[in-house]
């Protein structure tokens, strides 16, 4: 039976998923990948941990499973990790991270050309810290790529292709399926910018010599693919209107299929294209990270001692540090963690509700600008299997709540390897 590999990078790690034709996982394996290096707002990281952390984990997938009968594998990336390199792959400098928000001017200088583009005037895009990267390293020839792009690149040895999806935040206009003119008065060089294909159509075949040595075919074909949130969304089996879904990892993402596109810079509000039809949602900075920063190892014992059945309504907005991207578009958002509880469990409830109300929130707002309230979420990530946060979400959101196929992008990434998903949603 023909088998089809997922690559996921996420924030700390690479996982794979392998599946078969009939969409059973065979094998999920993850290796952990060195932090990005983080001074004020700049985060960056050395893209060779990518590809190092890449090959120990296809190393053990070697000794598990015949790595010949792999016919397809796709990969996805953190949405909006840019690096550049020259035309044989090689970085010309460190990758500028998701959540790298370094590029002030930059964004300043994007926002007055694009006359204020919903996407991509602010800080925390690829295009960005594209600029910055190119103004850096005075750069005369390079290409731009994101994450995904530069690992299945490295696979296949041609360095110009991208997605539709990841290339979003780079400013790529997914509804004409072309640059926008205005990219004419940018500081870069045209011919640097990748050729976007659709998720899952064919990039190339495997050319790199260190997969071929660890017994993968030289036949098996690298498909297009798409932003870690995107592989997340498709892992779950969610595909009709009315049908959205939550990651509540590192940070909270939401995203609810729509019939059109839907763009609100206000709000923060983006809408990727999959097949015929939308993705409209966006990325909060409230989530796992302020949960572990403030509650650590304990979490688990706290989790067991919430109270679902009793609201405290606290309305906690939980953010790690200053600054927010949607439902609330303001980079000088303030965290609102107080008042405090006498109770640590308390204190721990508040801290989720509060989440549960940015979630709620952003639900809401894509309806405010012609979107529509989601009938069931399906939920992704660590927070999703905290039962007792579910059932507080459940009477917060006033929804359905879902079983997810999957709970690791990696498993959807496979699937959009084996060309299943492209009849679904």
């Amino acid at each position: 039976m023909s088998l089809f590999l997922g690559i996921d990078f996420g924030t700390s790690g690479v996982r794979t998923s392998v599946i078969n034709s009939n969409q059973e996982e065979i094998i999920n394996f993850s290796v952990s990948i060195e932090k990005p290096t983080v001074k004020d707002s700049l985060v960056c990281q050395d893209p060779s941990l990518w590809w190092n952390s890449l090959i120990k984990n296809l190393q053990f997938l070697s000794t598990k499973i015949d790595l010949s009968k792999i016919e397809r594998l796709s990969i996805d990336g953190t949405s909006g990790t840019v690096l550049i390199c020259d035309g044989t792959g090689r970085p010309l400098d460190y990758a500028l991270m998701y959540n790298d928000a370094s590029s002030v001017e930059e964004a300043k200088l994007i926002e007055k050309i694009s006359s204020g583009h919903p996407i991509v005037s602010s800080p925390t895009n690829a295009l960005v810290r594209t600029l910055s990267l190119i103004k850096k390293n005075s750069a005369q020839s390079y290409k731009i790529l994101h994450q995904a792009d530069w690992i299945a690149s490295k696979i296949i040895e041609e360095f110009k292709f991208s997605d539709e999806n990841n290339a979003l935040k780079l400013g790529y206009d997914c509804q004409e399926r072309a640059w926008p003119n205005w990219f004419n008065e940018l500081p870069l060089d045209e011919d640097s910018l990748p050729e976007i294909l659709i998720p899952g159509q064919v990039m190339g075949n495997l050319k790199n010599q260190e997969l071929l040595n660890l017994g993968f075919n030289s036949k098996l074909e690298v498909v297009a693919g798409t932003t870690d949130s995107i592989a997340a969304f498709l892992a779950t089996g969610a595909s009709q209107i009315g049908e959205a879904v939550t990651s509540i990892g590192t940070t909270l993402v939401v995203k609810a299929i729509s019939a059109k596109p839907i763009f609100n810079r206000e709000f923060g509000i983006y809408s990727h294209r999959l097949g015929d039809r939308w993705l409209a949602g966006g990325a909060s900075n409230v989530g796992g990270k302020i949960i572990e920063e403030l509650f650590g190892n304990k979490i688990e014992d706290l989790s067991k001692s919430l109270n679902p059945d009793k609201l405290l309504n606290l309305n906690y907005y939980p953010l790690a540090q200053t600054g927010e991207r949607f439902p609330i578009n303001d980079p000088n958002k303030k965290p609102i963690l107080e008042p405090r509880p006498d109770k640590e469990t308390d204190f721990f409830q508040a801290v989720l509700e509060g989440i549960t109300q940015v979630e709620k929130l952003s639900y809401e707002k894509i309806v405010e600008i012609g979107g529509s309230y989601p009938l069931k979420i399906f939920t992704i990530g660590g927070g999703g299997k905290n039962q007792n946060w579910n059932t507080m979400r459940k009477k917060i959101l006033k929804v359905e709540l879902g079983k997810p196929l999957s709970n690791d992008a990696s498993y959807g990434v496979a699937l959009l390897a084996s060309g299943i998903v492209s009849s679904n949603v």
